[in-house]
């Protein structure tokens, strides 16, 4: 211990001070600091929760425990292994009540409860995040029971929800029952779905399983170096026959067919956006996009009535009384002014990036997606086309 005469100078110290010199040090020196006494605890542990609003937890491949405390991001990130219960214990206890952000896989919330974690009968886990990034590989039955049984005292109120999807055929209904459970739980939440998949034909067999559900967003991305076909028209029936809308589509890495006759949603679109995608057909895209379009002027596929014609009758100008024909009082005319609804658009924006090749178009070479951008303005008017982020390789 460093005195001055007599005095003992640490323990004397302000507390401003010390956090002066704590902030010198990284996450794991600060770990250890904090055992040297009651009120080092207390000002680490209140330096933690100012600082860390967002967790990753990654456990897949780590030999060892660490932790990576990003200070402008409020972020820390954790690996570690998978039995890895004291060391995540003592990261919940200094800081969990202050994460907003998390990012996790399914393995590790279900396994939740054999962590030690001090909290309070019938409250959450995680009481106050508030956006969920979800990765789920492999959740076989164990671990999907494990998940259900415990959800409920896991998060309050999401408002941001992730599911990252490794689709996997043996587990189709497991997923489902997964997203079912956070869509019963967090009604509320922008939920946005990524499903990775090798082969077209898993990830319409998965949209299948799963139950009627809004998302914000929706990415299809193929892990097959060879990018097999998707087929739109597919993708619109299987979306159509689940209810499944989304206000936000993304294809990435396949091979992709429209027949020209199909639309490519059945629900309005912000944003359709094919990235580093073969395009097989460029007339037969359009073609859809174009019918996709068109839908903003009917109602359920059905065309708008037509107006009927209004008959004016005369309007009598004089009444009957004892004293005879008297004017009619005029009655006061009261304008109600009606809005016209404005037909909902179908698509706005269609987004064009990435390593694409256009199978029509590939004379053009690097001037292709100009002649798309025309062909699509032509035929659809209001639409924003961006090819901005578009590259070949020729």
């Amino acid at each position: 211990m460093y005195t001055c005469g007599n005095r003992k100078v640490i323990p004397n110290m302000p507390d401003l001070i010390l956090r002066k010199i704590f902030e010198q040090y990284d996450y794991p020196v600060l770990c250890k600091m904090e055992r040297v006494c009651k009120r080092w605890m207390n000002i680490i542990n209140t330096k933690f929760r100012k600082e860390i609003h967002e967790v990753s937890i990654e456990r897949l491949g780590s030999m060892f425990p660490q932790a990576h405390q990003c200070v402008p991001f409020r972020r820390l990130t954790i690996s570690c292994p998978s039995d890895s219960h004291d060391f995540l214990a003592g990261v919940f206890r200094r800081s969990r009540l202050s994460f907003m952000k998390m990012t996790t896989d399914l393995n590790f919330l279900a396994g939740i409860d054999q962590i030690h974690v001090a909290k309070d009968t019938g409250r959450r886990y995680f009481s106050n995040v508030e956006d969920l990034w979800l990765l789920i590989i492999h959740p076989d039955d164990d671990a999907t029971q494990r998940f259900l049984n415990i959800e409920g005292t896991l998060f309050s109120e999401l408002q941001q929800l992730t599911l990252q999807v490794h689709v996997d055929p043996r587990y189709f209904k497991n997923v489902g029952e997964i997203v079912k459970s956070f869509i019963l739980r967090h009604p509320k939440s922008n939920i946005n779905l990524e499903l990775h998949a090798e082969k077209s034909m898993h990830i319409l067999n998965q949209l299948s399983a799963l139950p009627s559900l809004p998302l914000y967003k929706i990415k299809l991305i193929c892990t097959d170096f060879d990018q097999p076909q998707l087929r739109l028209d597919q993708l619109y029936g299987v979306m159509r026959e689940q209810n499944i809308q989304a206000k936000n589509i993304t294809m990435r890495d396949w091979s992709l067919f429209a027949d020209g006759t199909t639309p490519v949603s059945y629900n309005p679109l912000d944003t359709f956006r094919i990235s580093s995608c073969s395009i097989e057909t460029v007339d037969n895209l359009v073609r859809s996009l174009q019918m996709t379009a068109s839908q903003s002027t009917q109602v359920d596929g059905v065309p708008p009535a037509k107006k009927k014609k209004i008959v004016k009758k005369k309007k009598e100008t004089e009444v009957v009384t004892e004293e005879g024909l008297v004017p009619k009082p005029k009655k006061k005319i009261v304008k109600k002014v009606v809005k016209k609804k404005k037909p909902v658009v179908y698509i706005k924006r269609l987004e064009v990036a990435g390593q694409c090749t256009l199978h029509g178009l590939t004379f053009l070479q690097q001037k292709a997606h100009t002649e798309l951008e025309r062909r699509l303005t032509t035929v659809i008017p209001g639409l924003d086309v961006d090819c901005s982020e578009i590259y070949y390789c020729w």
